[in-house]
């Protein structure tokens, strides 16, 4: 059973809407959450401006947009902290998953496999601090917090249905590196992501399930498959 804390978060989604309103949900939906990564590609490939440097004006245009809204609470949401069991349930997913996905990557990426932290190791380091701190926490903003907020309405009574169409999205912000494993890995992390934000409501769950799959899947050598390569120096 969900806590009250979760159902008090989700009244604002099990309310009926218009047709008028759900056309636009809609509408704004596929073209914000396919239009996105659409143009993201264009202005990493074509204009070469690096990614990390595309995340700020994306995190300031969905922080603006959810503090405008009247249902939504920055305090609820950055004061939801993460129980102890779910915290368990998190590692121990991890303790399944991350073996399996290392072995992945020993057997697809030999070469590269743990390559990264013994070649390289203040970078490795650095990446590991760095990547769940701007990366992890704007991605988690953006496709769980704020598509779960603005469209969760639309699937009131197909949470199901949610958890998927968000996974496909999360999927598809990741054609920007132009490689299937990434997509494919992408669309498998969006599904737990999405479960475990439906099932929690807190934003820290989900950065720290995010960032302990993001760290591994640099260090175990998969990193190449989420790097664009562009860069402007």
């Amino acid at each position: 059973m969900r806590s009250s804390m979760v159902q008090n978060e989700l009244q604002h989604e099990d309310g009926e809407i218009s047709i008028g309103r759900r056309t636009w949900l809609t509408f704004e939906m596929i073209a914000l959450f396919g239009g996105m990564p659409v143009a993201v590609y264009y202005l990493v490939y074509r204009h070469h401006i690096p990614l990390f440097q595309l995340l700020l004006p994306a995190s300031v245009l969905f922080i603006a947009a959810l503090t405008f809204q009247r249902t939504f609470s920055w305090w609820r949401t950055l004061t939801t902290g993460i129980s102890w069991l779910h915290i368990l349930g998190i590692l121990a997913v991890f303790a399944l998953v991350g073996p399996a996905l290392a072995i992945y990557a020993w057997h697809t990426e030999p070469s590269r496999y743990l390559y990264f932290p013994k070649a390289a190791y203040h970078f490795w380091l650095l990446v590991m601090i760095a990547y769940p701190l701007i990366s992890v926490t704007t991605q988690e903003i953006m496709y769980r917090v704020f598509f779960f907020h603005r469209y969760g309405p639309l699937f009131a009574r197909d949470r199901k249905a949610l958890i998927a169409l968000n996974a496909v999205y999360f999927a598809f912000g990741h054609i920007i590196f132009m490689s299937m494993p990434s997509v494919v890995l992408s669309f498998f992390g969006g599904l737990l992501f999405a479960w475990r934000y439906d099932r929690t409501r807190s934003y820290w769950a989900v950065v720290l399930e995010h960032a302990l799959y993001g760290d591994l899947i640099f260090t175990v050598g998969l990193g190449r498959h989420f790097y664009t390569g562009v860069m402007n120096f």
